[in-house]
């Protein structure tokens, strides 16, 4: 085994300690190390046994479809992912989710269109609040 020790300093605390250079360890080290089995111990050699021994089950990988849902967008009824899609689209919704924002086209409205947005913003707040 070739076990390299490298001191490291805690970037909170600043405190300098010791640890194996990841670098230098080998699958068997790093998956010791992972399952805090100490090395060097029949339990050890074991556990490196089995986990040479496993094998990656062959099956195919299945996404379940989503389950029925309403539309936030229009209140229809989703029963299928395909539907769900088809509701982002016809909607021009985004899902928002872990993936990379994708750059959103800006719309460019005229001082018309921009008046005409702000008179009616502001009718459905004064019917709202019950003024004129």
């Amino acid at each position: 085994m070739a076990l390299v020790k490298i001191k490291v300093t805690c970037p909170c605390c600043k405190v300098q300690h010791e640890e194996y250079d990841e670098n230098e360890l080998s699958d068997k080290e790093k998956y010791l190390i992972y399952w805090n089995i100490p090395f060097d111990t029949p339990e050890a050699e074991q556990a490196w046994k089995d986990k040479q021994a496993m094998t990656r089950k062959e099956a195919p990988m299945v996404v379940p479809d989503i389950e029925g849902h309403i539309s936030m967008a229009d209140g229809s009824w989703i029963s299928s992912r395909s539907k769900h899609r088809e509701n982002l689209k016809r909607n021009n919704c985004v899902e928002v989710g872990n993936d990379v924002p994708l750059e959103q086209k800006k719309v460019e409205f005229s001082r018309k269109e921009n008046e005409a947005r702000k008179r009616q913003i502001a009718e459905i707040a004064y019917s709202k609040l019950n003024y004129r």
